[in-house]
């Protein structure tokens, strides 16, 4: 095989791992973006939760009552317990799920670059040889 064909099959393979690199990139931007809106709702859904305890009559009331009325039953109810347990592990699986989505997204981005570089060489080298 002659150099110019070996330097278009290097040209032809590096062009088909770039666009590879290219949709993992996209692929990865997308779960980012999904695994950011997740972690955005369980921001907003803790905030809303936060802003219904301030509220008289609230669930809130009923877990953590008034400590200075006598006849209160101080121990938190096991639902309100148990839904407590649930919104801090949806809390931590976003949190992790986001923060693989970010690894995911620069790890793609590498291979973009190191495959970008390699077209330009092939490119460069087979506009050396004309």
């Amino acid at each position: 095989m002659g150099k110019r064909a070996e330097l278009e099959a290097a040209l032809a393979r590096a062009e088909a791992e770039w666009r590879r690199a290219s949709e993992d990139v996209s692929r990865a931007q997308s779960g980012r973006a999904k695994a950011s809106a997740d972690w955005e709702q369980v921001v907003a859904d803790r905030r809303k939760v936060d802003a219904d305890r301030r509220k008289p009559g609230a669930g809130w009331d009923a877990a953590f009552p008034d400590r200075r009325n006598p006849g209160a039953d101080r121990r938190s109810p096991d639902a309100q317990i148990a839904a407590l347990a649930k919104a801090v592990s949806d809390r931590h699986q976003a949190y992790a799920d986001r923060t693989k989505a970010e690894a995911d997204c620069v790890a793609a981005e590498a291979r973009l670059s190191a495959a970008s570089a390699e077209r330009r060489r092939a490119v460069a080298a087979l506009a050396e040889l004309n």
